[in-house]
């Protein structure tokens, strides 16, 4: 348990420009879509496509 813990609090990496790395971003909307609600879900995963057309 304290292995997948420790995994589970490494740090956000950000970029100069002050946003979230794009790796993270990328991992931190798959994980919250894994919890929420449908429509919620949904919304993350059209965020996580723009976030992937822009960078």
């Amino acid at each position: 348990m304290t292995e997948k813990s420790n995994q589970n609090s490494r740090s956000l990496k950000w970029e100069s420009n002050g946003e979230l790395a794009q790796k993270d971003l990328s991992e931190l909307i798959e994980r919250l879509k894994n919890v929420e609600n449908e429509d919620t879900s949904s919304e993350l995963s059209r965020l996580g496509t723009k976030s992937n057309i822009i960078n």
